[in-house]
């Protein structure tokens, strides 16, 4: 594949995640009424856009109206409307400044709802290109790269999120991009400006969500396999030519302390207020009390034993609850996570109606991401991936830690969204596309088209149904009581 043709068709999958957030972000109502269908249940709720979208702007208006960074107080009489003040600001001075630049004087404007959403729409189409990269340096074959880019383009969870207002699209981008240097140290070594940048954005990532931390650990084991998997290229000349220009094959003590002070220095002046107001530097209290708001896990078993009394709540909230929900928001679930695609409708009056064929469409994407994992298992052990080793460590190791994190939360609250694990989209999708490759072998070329074609076409049919869901939550409460 030439280089011009790879960076058209970069190009194209850029603009492509970019048009779909803001068609997204067209379509979802913004700081809209109505009612949440969810469980059987209909009740009256604030916002029926994205999750916690609302307060996410209220955080931003806070800043906009010169009040500084908001106190997370957990007997403040409005917490529903400000529990994200506990949250790093780097998003939100990003979304301050946006709003200046594009003249967004009133947030609270329903007819502002799209310019204040373009910012992800941009971000989410940095974390495409991000992708990219982070395949084509680590991986060295842009096929594969242009496919994993293309699952990130086209992932309808992933370009709604793109279309709201949150702080997970920059979390994502970061990570993929602070990954996607990483790779390119593991395959061609490891310089102080790599090492710097690395560090500088890891702060920033720190300063954006306190899930960055999931970074350090990979981080290190990055360093670690720099020594025992070193730069390909070991001829004398190319070391000779490394080293000149201050490249080694692995991070010295001072490359890896200089990242670690420079991430401190961008996020401790954060973490040193927090410890002020919080005694917590990382203000993991204040979230936990922000979180009281949410379901928690324990409500959650509550209601399965009281709908099967006999049966083991503890399997079935996993299994059906957590594993079943979260396999489907991966791929996408809108609104505030209670309107499916091709799952069921629910009523104002709370009677679940099944549609045909229920979950079809879940089931049919479920499948073809399994077939891809299998077959990025099966690639371990083709000797044609064998010079990809420490990337796919590393970007594995990262998976499974932020998999874990999301385990972890899920055991104190109920929270079955997708959106959790993807700061790990970008290392997700190589993962998909080597798997892809591998299944399709000397026709993986054809990966790139059926991801983009499959996922594309599901786009449309969610953009397709969203108008008339969010109509039907917004003449539902107006037949609910108070």
């Amino acid at each position: 594949m030439s280089p011009r043709l790879t960076l058209g068709i970069l190009i194209a999958l850029v603009v492509a995640h970019f048009a779909l957030a803001a068609t997204y972000a067209s379509i979802t109502p913004y700081r809209q009424p109505g009612a949440l269908l969810g469980l059987g249940l209909a009740r009256k709720i604030g916002d029926i856009g994205a999750p916690d979208e609302r307060q996410h702007v209220n955080y931003v208006i806070h800043l906009l109206d010169g009040k500084g960074f908001p106190v997370f107080s957990p007997t403040d009489p409005h917490l529903g409307e400000d529990y994200q003040s506990h949250q790093p600001p780097a998003y939100y001075l990003l979304e301050a400044a946006w709003c200046k630049v594009t003249g967004v004087s009133d947030l609270t404007d329903r007819g502002n709802g799209l310019r204040i959403r373009l910012l992800n729409a941009f971000i989410g189409a940095g974390t495409v290109a991000g992708t990219f990269f982070l395949a084509l340096w680590g991986l060295r074959r842009p096929e594969v790269a242009l496919t994993a880019a293309s699952f990130v383009a086209f992932l309808p969870m992933f370009t709604g999120l793109s279309g709201a207002v949150s702080n997970d699209p920059l979390l994502i981008l970061l990570c993929t991009w602070i990954l996607a240097l990483t790779a390119r140290c593991l395959r061609d070594g490891w310089s102080w400006k790599q090492v710097v940048l690395i560090g500088v954005l890891t702060g920033v990532a720190l300063l954006t969500k306190t899930t960055a931390l999931a970074l350090a650990p990979v981080l290190l084991l990055a360093g670690f396999l720099g020594r025992r998997f070193p730069a390909q290229d070991k001829s004398d000349g190319a070391e000779e030519t490394g080293n000149a220009l201050g490249i080694t094959s692995s991070p010295s003590m001072a490359m890896v302390a200089a990242a670690a002070g420079l991430a401190l220095v961008v996020v401790s002046p954060w973490w040193i207020r927090n410890q002020e107001l919080y005694h917590d530097p990382l203000a993991i209290g204040a979230f936990n009390k922000a979180f009281t708001l949410s379901a928690q896990k324990s409500d959650m078993i509550a209601m399965i034993e009281a709908l099967d009394p006999g049966g083991s709540s503890g399997v079935t909230y996993w299994k059906d609850y957590i594993g079943w929900w979260t396999a489907r928001s991966f791929f996408g679930v809108f609104g505030y996570m209670d309107i499916w695609m091709n799952e069921r409708g629910t009523s104002f009056t709370g009677v679940s109606q099944k549609g045909p064929a229920p979950n079809t469409l879940y089931r049919f994407l479920l499948a073809g991401t399994v077939l891809c994992v299998l077959g990025w298992i099966l690639a371990v052990s083709n000797p044609e991936w064998k010079d990809t080793r420490s990337v796919q460590i590393v970007n594995a190791s990262f998976c499974v830690i932020v998999l874990l994190l999301f385990i972890r939360f899920n055991m104190q609250y109920f929270q079955a969204q997708a959106r959790y694990l993807f700061p790990a989209l970008g290392p997700i999708a190589c993962g998909m596309a080597i798997g892809a490759a591998q299944l399709l072998s000397k026709r993986r070329q054809l990966a790139l088209p059926i991801i983009a074609v499959v996922f594309l076409g599901v786009n449309l049919y969610a953009i397709s149904i969203l108008p008339q869901a969010f109509t039907d939550r917004i003449e539902a409460a107006k037949r609910l009581p108070g």
